[in-house]
């Protein structure tokens, strides 16, 4: 009896141990809520996040704001639902969002900046201005068009990062007209 319960204990932390190192370093995204190519989770920068929401956060060097001045929206996949690849090329483009300032960064299949040496990782509120607007993600600049490249990024993601938003942003993130995410061409499209 002590054997057995010696052996359900270990088989349980293991499994535990296990299904952390998933969620934590795992394909596994923070989910929550879906709002076209992309997501938010409302733990995130929030003092009520669980102790993984807070590990996954420490573990993608997020370093998130409290929610009151930063609210974060990932995309991973276009607004069809495929994966971000470095050899395609999107157009991201958008209108007024309810937020004070904000930004779009690329991040590489290992969740920090594509080291590719083009200086196009970001481009903000102040770059593309407050209205409407769009910007090229891929490998290669197209034309003189702003840009962010995702050279030598793999499966990327982008970040967008509403600064100082409205109420709107997150109390009912559902209801935003973010940007869209739609892929222009790929490979030897491109």
């Amino acid at each position: 009896m002590i054997v057995r319960s010696l052996l359900a204990g270990i088989a349980g932390l293991a499994c535990g141990a296990a299904l952390t190192l998933f969620l934590v370093f795992g394909p596994l995204e923070m989910g929550g809520i879906r709002v076209g190519a992309w997501q938010t989770n409302e733990h995130i920068g929030a003092s009520e996040a669980g102790p993984v929401v807070r590990a996954v956060v420490a573990r993608r060097g997020l370093l998130a704001l409290n929610r009151s001045e930063t609210v974060y929206f990932n995309a991973w996949q276009d607004d069809e639902g495929e994966p971000l690849r470095e050899t395609c090329r999107y157009r991201i483009s958008g209108a007024h969002m309810p937020t004070r300032w904000w930004s779009l960064t690329l991040y590489a299949e290992d969740n920090f900046l594509p080291v590719n040496g083009d200086e196009a990782h970001a481009v903000t509120r102040t770059d593309l201005g407050a209205d409407s607007w769009s910007v090229i993600a891929g490998p290669a600049r197209l034309e003189d068009e702003p840009w962010l490249s995702s050279r030598n990024a793999g499966h990327f993601s982008i970040t967008l990062r509403l600064y100082h938003p409205e109420d709107v942003v997150r109390d009912a993130p559902q209801t935003l007209n973010l940007p869209s995410v739609t892929r222009l061409d790929c490979g030897e499209d491109a």
